[in-house]
């Protein structure tokens, strides 16, 4: 008689018919299981893609800030929200050097003094080379030749403010004309090159501009004064200009959406109404009510007739925030446990008055409701020193 198989017995996960494996497969959002996913045997692996197509953008890390020392062995920390779980990872590539800015996946590592710059893609340790900072640039919209400067005298002047604020790409780093942008605020500069290129390409921007961008073959930037420009690049006179009075000396910034290019714009009460200001983790995004106006607003550019539409709904929009000049937008639609139309930032908070406890962690609240509680995710207890200077938001990719 032949003995049945016993109900218990392990699934053959293996030989699972491949149309079902690829079925599987697409199901998977998150980047750290899709690896695991390919890893669980051959057969899966050859079933799946090495570079899927259909990932949604996914959920950014934050990257622990580190201090360059003797002692520095090159384990960088990054939290995974989606996962809860710091991930570490040996990068030492990025002993010595300062990771600056982020983009795509994509880290911008400076070595001292600027001899050596280049890409790192701290998932698969790619590594594209950019021009040091050390070789001439030239003038953007400056054709006579020998229109460019050292690199170096540029690079002393601006020393104390020698901060990348902001990594932006074109295309995709495998187009050899991508663009690649760097912005140095306090500088008032935009450097930027295409890969293989053997210098850069230097962009004055006007002594008010806070912040800027580059979107769909244009320069973006944003002054104090509520005036924004954009710049053609195929033609450095094209300029379009568009003022907005009712930013004047507010905060704002720009922000990458799945929808197109957005301004976040968050009024100071402070000066606006006259008020104490209250004491909030976020750097001027409490979302604290004036009048029946919220104080943070997001707007959508035209960018056919250049001018801004409010978003009244953002319920499906997440905003990962960082600072004035680094900021993510994540559509929440893809992920089911993220809260739509909340925003998600990095501090530092004293719980206690007393005993002056830190709570190191990211912080999240909604956006436009005054009335709704901060959350926060604790990561205290997983860092042995809290960091001296703030994070970074990183978006993993396996690109």
């Amino acid at each position: 008689m032949e003995e049945l198989d016993s109900p218990t017995a392990s699934p053959d996960w293996a030989n699972l018919p491949t149309l079902v494996v690829h079925l599987i497969s697409r199901k998977v959002k998150s980047i750290v299981d899709y690896v695991r996913f390919r890893a669980v045997c051959s057969p899966w692996r050859s079933a799946s893609l090495t570079k899927p197509t259909r990932l949604p953008p996914q959920l950014p890390w934050l990257m622990i800030s580190y201090d360059s020392n003797p002692e520095d062995d090159g384990m960088r920390l990054f939290y995974d929200l989606w996962q809860s779980k710091m991930h570490k990872l040996h990068l030492p590539e990025t002993i010595g050097k300062m990771c600056c800015a982020s983009c795509n996946g994509w880290l911008v590592v400076v070595a001292p003094v600027g001899k050596e710059v280049f890409l790192l893609n701290p998932l698969t340790r790619a590594r594209i080379q950019l021009p040091p900072f050390g070789t001439p640039v030239k003038l953007f919209g400056v054709e006579q030749e020998g229109s460019h400067f050292g690199g170096h005298q540029w690079f002393q002047l601006f020393a104390d403010d020698f901060l990348i604020n902001k990594l932006s790409f074109s295309t995709d780093l495998t187009d050899p004309n991508c663009l690649i942008m760097l912005f140095f605020q306090k500088a008032h500069r935009i450097m930027f090159c295409r890969v293989g290129d053997l210098r850069w390409t230097l962009f004055k921007m006007q002594s008010r501009d806070i912040d800027a961008t580059y979107h769909n073959g244009r320069f973006y930037s944003l002054s104090s004064d509520g005036i924004m420009r954009s710049y053609d690049l195929n033609n450095p006179q094209k300029l379009l200009i568009s003022y907005h009075p009712e930013f004047n000396f507010v905060t704002m910034f720009f922000l990458e959406g799945k929808s197109g290019l957005y301004i976040v714009v968050a009024h100071d009460l402070e000066e606006e109404e006259g008020g104490e200001e209250e004491q909030y983790p976020v750097h001027g995004l409490d979302n604290t009510e004036k009048g029946t106006k919220n104080e943070t607003e997001l707007y959508l550019l035209d960018e056919v007739l250049f001018g801004l539409k409010q978003i009244v709904d953002t319920g499906n929009t997440t905003i990962f925030y960082k600072d004035d000049y680094y900021c993510l937008a994540v559509c929440s639609d893809d992920w089911d446990s993220l809260n739509g139309g909340y925003i998600y930032f990095e501090d530092v908070c004293v719980s206690s008055e007393e005993k002056g406890d830190k709570c190191y962690g990211i912080y999240f609240a909604k956006l436009g409701d005054d009335e709704s509680e901060m959350g926060v995710h604790d990561l205290s207890e997983q860092l042995q020193v809290l960091p001296a200077t703030t994070a970074m938001w990183f978006q993993p990719s396996i690109f």
